[in-house]
């Protein structure tokens, strides 16, 4: 009965459904990134039990542990989305607690709060809109492929 109970409560469905909504209404693109990052890792969480924000990695784990036998090419495919994410995360330029910039790093996601946007007159290293829009494109990509292949509430 506690089982039940505590899977039930480990849902969030509803702050999923608020986070893909979010994401999927922000003309903002790094709104749009850090929301869709959410959703992600909340479903991730149910799946992989990951403890910090490193969607990335958790997505590998899920690769290994979901996507095997007559699903090796999903495997590939998340896999591949992992690094994708990765890729985009140490693009964008945040705002370090010392006031210095630095990258994003790939396993800690919410550092993009602190975006520095080349827009807002940041001298470089500053995040260009099509970085920004690099990592929306692969946070979605990432989610419809979950909702797609594993029946995932993204």
């Amino acid at each position: 009965m506690e089982t039940n109970a505590g899977e039930r409560m480990s849902q969030h469905k509803t702050n999923i459904q608020a986070f893909v909504a979010a994401a999927t209404s922000s003309a903002d693109q790094v709104v749009r990134a850090y929301c869709g990052m959410v959703a992600i890792e909340l479903v991730l969480k149910q799946a992989t039990q990951m403890t910090d924000h490193n969607v990335p990695g958790a997505l590998n784990v899920f690769a290994h542990r979901f996507a095997v036998g007559h699903q090796q090419g999903c495997k590939i495919r998340l896999i591949a989305l992992s690094t994708q994410l990765s890729n985009a995360l140490t693009a964008i330029s945040v705002q370090g607690k010392d006031g210095a910039a630095r990258f994003a790093p790939a396993g800690s996601y919410p550092y993009i709060r602190y975006t520095r946007h080349s827009a807002d007159g940041w001298p470089a290293p500053a995040t260009s809109t099509q970085q920004a829009k690099a990592l929306a494109d692969a946070v979605a990509s990432t989610r419809s492929y979950l909702a797609t292949k594993f029946q995932k509430s993204l």
